[in-house]
């Protein structure tokens, strides 16, 4: 059998098309025609050609000195005339005539193809999924499959991910989709039998790193016989795809060719620096050494010996694994990288929170524009991984018009939180949502950035906690830690999921993170609106100008997600109202898991033998201690029905930054019980145990503990404003007062109280109804379902009693 890399450049190809290049003023390539040639024969490639863009010098060139096994070939830019979308077609064993007409005739496919048809010319469609000037559309890919019968199967600088959904796709065709896609484009297919394709294989390397590991494999043993395998469709193809890493790799080596060349800045530069090692065979020199030692880039006096050690540490590896394959020096390359800009950005960070706390806007300035050389060693990677993802959905609809199976109908989900650990309605939300989908075998990965030893013991497997390299917290929020995740390592981990859809949880570093990660791979985002943080800064700081900035920020973030879900019609009135975008918002549905919550028969008992509380009524408050959620009102409101109601006690439930001081303050009341944190298999008994849960805070967008309670058959009385309202039934499993109203609050819960003292079965009626109504509308198997847009089995977490504790609020 014979090979041969159908797809390489030399440095004839120039004008590059990846924006890194273009900005750096690099050509496409430098490699040598003959180092081509040389690699490609020790790499058993019995055939050799280069595939330059519109040029043949290079191929001339190379067929003059080795004749024998060498052929002339060129990668044609074509036009489809009717909106000038680019396709690269490669035209293999052309003659100098051939070369003058295409070269003519590329501006219009349809002539080019009807040419190369009548001259019996060689060809394949190269990396066919690829939008080469962002026009390409499942319409340009079904012409494409009418006018030519020969396809790139296997491009090396493309990812598994472009690949084999392209050539499955054409692996399927059936005479009856050729005949429909003929009717319907009016085209003439190229053969006979154009439903039996082709495929060809090659490295389109650019910088003569992997030439030859990615060919095209014959049988034949001479250079006709293989041209004559090509156009006959005898051929077949093999050796690796691309990753993002290796494709920046190329990039890196085209850069560093490019400062070789050159006497200006960047050949002083840090890439140039550190590339001269990758990418030569000599070891390190010591005057390499030292003047990597020395450098001054972002060089500060507390931060410069921890670059120093990240620089040194890259490059001792590098001299150690000077023989290892150049895929193995790739790979510890990326993570000592990942190393060095975590640490430009950690210094970076460090210093911004420094300007920003003393006012320095100067030194602002200057900390970002020292951050620059961390910057310019990411994008490559960013960029790469970008055009690797970009054509996914083409294929996606190209393969449901002609109904041709993906392989997988399930949908991959990234989810991103980075509240796990602070175990409120969010983290219990999130961690059900893992549980069901682990447990019913859903692509579903929770994401999170926080250190091994706080993540919660009742996690799922289907886990990705991401290294960080930076954390804060928030004025006010001071028991919450924000995470900055490792740019270059966790992109490296999520790309290699290959999701769909992303899901985020929070508008933090983690959120805006994931917002990230979703346009790199061209994923759906999706925004959950949990909390509303505007309100909640409103009623914590009661500071106006703050108050803005918050919501500005939520307006910002929300409108570059592709979807936001918000917990209730309510909120989605109310978020309207207030400027955000109706037409991307959908309902968010929640659970309840109604085998943990439900009435409890020894709730009574409970609540005496832990509180001793053995008389009167009990009315139930359970969430976070804090302003935000109206604690101050719900303990005014208790001391009015007081004297109506001479038993009456309160249980708040729950931890946050008030317990401590109201636990002080009504230390001597022996009728209002602060209960703290509660774990998670008691939560029902308390519910059980009470008569009326009032929830009088109006920030909430849903209301998780509202739910539950009445899961447990608790009627409810809560506010008119907000995402609770809609869990109750008016009337039926409770009642809605009038924000901030105290009078309409005490005449609401006064009534629920009196209907238990002198209706006793209607009181049981109305518990029943609770019951049902959190059952029968709250279904977590619907919500996975909606999720991930497919049905399935039954299954619930382990049981609450393994180690699992939940902190209300």
């Amino acid at each position: 059998m014979a090979k041969a890399d159908l797809h390489v450049h030399s440095r004839y190809s120039s004008h590059p098309s990846e924006w890194f290049l273009q900005r750096i003023g690099a050509s496409e390539s430098y490699t040598d025609p003959e180092v081509i040639y040389r690699t490609a024969k020790e790499r058993g490639m019995q055939f050799v050609t280069l595939t330059d863009h519109n040029c043949i010098e290079g191929a001339l060139a190379l067929r003059e000195r080795h004749p024998e096994d060498t052929f002339v070939s060129m990668e044609a830019t074509a036009y489809f005339p009717e909106d000038r979308c680019k396709v690269h077609v490669l035209v293999y064993g052309v003659t100098e005539a051939q070369y003058r007409e295409i070269q003519m005739l590329r501006t219009n496919i349809y002539d080019l193809r009807d040419y190369i048809r009548a001259q019996g010319i060689a060809c394949s469609v190269a990396h066919g999924s690829y939008s080469v000037n962002g026009k390409l559309t499942s319409d340009h890919l079904e012409k494409l499959i009418l006018l030519f019968d020969v396809f790139e199967g296997l491009n090396g600088a493309r990812s598994r991910l472009n690949n084999r959904p392209w050539k499955h796709i054409l692996s399927s065709l059936t005479p009856s989709h050729i005949e429909r896609l003929a009717n319907h484009h009016g085209i003439e297919p190229f053969s006979h039998d154009s439903w039996i394709k082709g495929f060809t294989g090659g490295s389109d390397d650019h910088a003569g790193l992997f030439m030859g590991k990615s060919c095209t494999v014959a049988e034949a043993s001479t250079v006709d016989e293989f041209l004559s395998a090509l156009r006959n469709r005898r051929t077949t193809c093999e050796g690796r795809y691309s990753e993002f890493q290796s494709l920046a790799f190329t990039i890196y080596k085209i850069a560093y060719d490019f400062s070789k060349s050159q006497s200006g800045s960047l050949s002083r530069s840090l890439l140039s620096q550190i590339t001269e090692n990758v990418f030569e065979s000599n070891r390190l020199s010591i005057r390499s050494r030292f003047k990597l030692k020395t450098m001054n880039t972002f060089r500060r006096k507390k931060s410069g010996s921890s670059l120093d050690a990240r620089y040194m540490e890259l490059l001792q590896d590098l001299s150690d694994g000077r023989n290892a394959p150049i895929e193995d020096r790739l790979d510890s390359f990326y993570d000592k990288l990942a190393a060095i800009s975590d640490e430009f950005f950690r210094i970076l960070l460090s210093s911004l929170e420094g300007d920003l706390n003393r006012g320095d806007i100067p030194g602002l300035i200057r900390n970002i524009s020292s951050s620059l050389p961390g910057i310019f060693l990411t994008v490559p990677f960013f960029s790469t991984l970008k055009h690797l993802h970009e054509g996914k959905d083409t294929l996606k609809t190209l393969a449901g018009r002609l109904n041709i199976e993906n392989g997988s109908s399930s949908k991959r989900i990234l989810w991103f939180t980075d509240t796990l650990s602070y175990m409120n309605g969010v983290s219990m939300t999130v961690k059900k949502i893992a549980w069901l989908s682990y447990l019913g075998g859903k692509d579903l990965t929770i994401v999170t950035s926080m250190p091994e030893s706080e993540l919660p013991p009742d996690l799922p497997p289907n886990i990705i906690n991401l290294p960080s390299f930076f954390e804060f917290s928030l004025p006010h929020y001071e028991h919450y830690t924000l995470r900055v995740p490792s740019f270059l390592a966790s992109v490296k981990r999520l790309a290699a999921c290959e999701p769909d859809e992303i899901y985020l949880s929070t508008p933090g570093p983690l959120g805006l993170f994931g917002l990230l990660v979703s346009n790199l791979l061209n994923a759906k985002s999706i925004g959950v609106f949990h909390t509303d943080f505007t309100l909640q800064a409103h009623e914590l700081i009661e500071d106006g100008a703050l108050d803005s900035l918050v919501e500005s920020y939520l307006k910002w973030f929300h409108a570059l997600t592709d979807e936001n879900q918000v917990p209730t019609e309510e909120y989605i009135d109310i978020l309207q109202a207030r400027g955000f975008n109706r037409d991307k918002m959908k309902l968010f549905r929640r659970g309840i898991d109604s085998f943990q919550f439900a009435p409890r028969s020894t709730g009574k008992e409970y609540l005496r033998d832990q509180w001793g509380i053995s008389d009167g009524p009990v009315l139930l408050f359970a969430g976070r201690i804090s302003r935000d959620k109206n604690i101050q009102f719900l303990l005014e409101l208790f001391r009015r029905l007081s004297p109506k109601v001479p038993d009456l006690n309160l249980v708040i439930a729950g931890d946050g930054p008030d317990l401590p001081e109201l636990q002080k303050k009504y230390a001597r009341e022996k009728r209002i019980v602060f209960t703290g944190r509660l774990g998670h298999d008691v939560l029902p008994e308390v519910y059980s145990g009470a008569d009326v849960f009032v929830f009088p805070s109006s920030t909430d967008t849903f209301g998780m503990v509202v739910l539950e309670a009445q899961s447990c058959g608790l009627p409810a009385v809560v506010s008119d404003r907000g995402g609770p309202r809609e869990i109750i039934r008016e009337d039926n499993t409770g009642l809605t007062a009038r924000d901030s109203d105290l009078s309409d609050w005490e005449e609401k819960v006064f009534s629920l109280l009196k209907l238990r003292e002198t209706s006793p079965e209607e009181y049981r009626r109305m518990r029943g109804e609770c019951r049902r109504n959190a059952v029968g509308r709250f279904d977590w198997n619907m919500v996975i379902d909606l999720i991930t847009g497919e049905t399935r089995q039954h299954g619930n977490p382990p049981d609450a009693g393994q180690a699992r504790e939940r902190e209300v609020g």
